[in-house]
C-alpha cells in the first residue's frame, strides 16, 4: 500500500516542531511510525503535513536519578525494557514496552508514541475499500458511531500496551508547547473521547515521562491477553502495582475503554488487604463494575469481561508469590 501526498517536514528542535504545529494544526507528529502510517496506507488519516521528530536525538535516553528514572518520549521501546533499571525494579513497564507488537515495532516504535497512539475500531482500522461499504463512522469523518448507532459520539478503544503500566507506576509526563514545559499526571492527558483521545494544547507535544522514586518500591507486572503471541494490539491487558510497606495497590486496564483506566474500586477493595486466594477469587464480582465495554472490536464483550478478571487475578496471584 502507498502513502497518501503529504508534506514533510523534519525540525531540528522541539521548539521549532511547536512551532510549525502552531501553524498548521492538520499536521500530525511522527515518532516512531508504526501507528501513524500504518494508518496513513489505509487512508484512515490523510494529514497535509507530517512533522517528524525522528533528528531530535536529544529525546532518546533512560536516565535515573533521585531513586525514580526519566526516559526521553523517543527512546525506542526496545531500549526501554533492555535498560537495567527497568528491568529490575519496574518490571510493569518491561513486561509492557516488550510486548508491543514485533520485534521491529519494539526497534522502531518510541514510548511516547506508543502512549499517543489513536484509538482502535473495527470499523475505523480497516482499508478505504472495506469502509467506503457503509456511511463513514464519526472517527473518519461522518456522522454516526456505527458500534454506538448514535451521531456524533466515537467509542473506538484505546488499546495500547504501555499506558497501563506507568499509570500503575504513577507517572508523570512533561508537555513542551510555546509557553515552554509542564509536568502533569500521565492520567490527566487522555481525553476519553474515541475521535480525539489526547488533551494537549496545539501545538503541545509530549516529550518526558517521569517515573517517581516510590514506583521502584513495589512488586508490579502486566498481563495482557492477545490473539498471537506478537504483532497484535491486546484483547485486554492489566497491570498492577503492589506496595512493598504500606498494602496499597494501583490496577491499570487497557482495551476496555475510549481511555486507559484506573481500576479504583478494585483498588479500594485490596487497601490494607493481604492478598490471598479468597481476596483473588473475590476480583470477579468486581470487575464489570470497573469497565465500560462496546462492540469496537471481533471479541464479544462477555469473552472480555472473562479475560480482565483472569488477568487481574493472575496478576494478584504472581503478587502474592503464586503463578
Amino acid at each position: 500500500m502507498k502513502l497518501p501526498k503529504f508534506e514533510y517536514r523534519r525540525p531540528e528542535s522541539i521548539q521549532e516542531a511547536c512551532a510549525i504545529l502552531l501553524d498548521r494544526p492538520s499536521a500530525k507528529v511522527l515518532a516512531g511510525g508504526t501507528d501513524l502510517l500504518v494508518n496513513m496506507k489505509h487512508r484512515v488519516e490523510t494529514p497535509p503535513m507530517v512533522v517528524s521528530l525522528k533528528g531530535l536525538a536529544d529525546l532518546k535516553y533512560v536516565r535515573t536519578a533521585d531513586g525514580g528514572v526519566r526516559i526521553g518520549a523517543l527512546t525506542p521501546l526496545k531500549k526501554v525494557y533492555n535498560d537495567p533499571f527497568v528491568a529490575e525494579k519496574l518490571p510493569a513497564l518491561a513486561v509492557a514496552a516488550s510486548s508491543v507488537g514485533s520485534w521491529h515495532h519494539q526497534t522502531m516504535g518510541t514510548i511516547g508514541g506508543n502512549l499517543c497512539q489513536q484509538t482502535r475500531c473495527k470499523y475505523f482500522n480497516q482499508a478505504k475499500w472495506w469502509r467506503s461499504s457503509r456511511p463513514l463512522c464519526f472517527k473518519a469523518g461522518g456522522d454516526l458511531c456505527h458500534v454506538a448507532k448514535k451521531e456524533h459520539v466515537c467509542y473506538s478503544t484505546y488499546c495500547g500496551d504501555v499506558a497501563p503500566a506507568l499509570l500503575v507506576l504513577d507517572a508523570q509526563v512533561v508537555l513542551t508547547g510555546k509557553d515552554g514545559s509542564t509536568q502533569v499526571p500521565l492520567e490527566s492527558i487522555f481525553s476519553g473521547e474515541g475521535k480525539t483521545p489526547l488533551k494537549l494544547e496545539q501545538g503541545q507535544i509530549l516529550t518526558e515521562i517521569v517515573i517517581p522514586d516510590h514506583a521502584a518500591d513495589g512488586f508490579s507486572t502486566y498481563k495482557k491477553a492477545a490473539n498471537r503471541g506478537s504483532i497484535d494490539f491486546p484483547i485486554v491487558g492489566a497491570a498492577l502495582w503492589r506496595s512493598n510497606s504500606n498494602g496499597g495497590s494501583r490496577i491499570a486496564l487497557t482495551a476496555v475503554d475510549r481511555k486507559p483506566l484506573r481500576a479504583r474500586q478494585l483498588e479500594d477493595f485490596l487497601r490494607n488487604k493481604e492478598i490471598t486466594e479468597e481476596i483473588v477469587e473475590a476480583v470477579d464480582s468486581l470487575v464489570g463494575k470497573e469497565i465500560r465495554l462496546m462492540m469496537s472490536s471481533t471479541d464479544t464483550l462477555s469473552y472480555k469481561r472473562r479475560l480482565i478478571g483472569i488477568l487481574v487475578k493472575g496478576a494478584l496471584r504472581e503478587a502474592m508469590g503464586g503463578k
